[in-house]
């Protein structure tokens, strides 16, 4: 091995070729998904199942707020109906409810009556449907965290309302 042979450049390889490239419609596909990822969370609505940018920028403390269902009987008893008792299609019944309060009366109404036919046929002795907020508080009692529900009515409706 010569001085030479040590400082010499090495010898160049082959020419890059088309195959090294990526395709274009790889890359168009990548630039679409990104901008159907970011672009609802910038701009603030969902493109669900795309993104889920309120499920992760909700608030997560002691005191929660949300929109419930409160079937009412026939002695005046009021209990707390699951969405998860309704059928498939009332599962996310809350975010509809969340717009209720900028709604007229007339939106209020249809909104309810929609709700009420599927309490009514999940828990047939209901006769009244009350729409609320129940304000939510982690507490602890007696070295046990329990939560207190203070549910505040905002919209109620009856099935003798469907005829009106």
């Amino acid at each position: 091995m010569t001085v030479d042979d040590v400082d010499a450049p090495a010898e160049p390889g082959p020419a890059p070729t088309g195959d090294d490239e990526v395709p274009r419609r790889a890359r168009v596909l990548v630039a679409v998904v990104l901008v159907l990822l970011l672009v609802p969370g910038v701009v603030g609505f969902d493109l669900w199942p795309l993104t889920g940018w309120r499920l992760f920028s909700l608030s997560r403390d002691a005191d929660q707020t949300r929109w419930v269902l409160l079937a009412v009987d026939a002695e005046g008893d009021r209990d707390v109906v699951s969405l998860e008792e309704l059928p498939l299609g009332y599962r996310h019944a809350e975010w509809p409810m969340s717009e209720l309060p900028g709604a007229g009366r007339a939106r209020r109404d249809e909104v309810c009556q929609a709700l009420l036919g599927a309490v009514v046929d999940a828990r047939p002795g209901t006769t009244e449907l009350v729409i609320a907020r129940d304000h939510a508080r982690l507490v602890e009692v007696d070295g046990e965290w329990v939560t207190k529900h203070d549910h505040e009515p905002f919209h109620s409706c009856e099935p003798a309302e469907v005829g009106r």
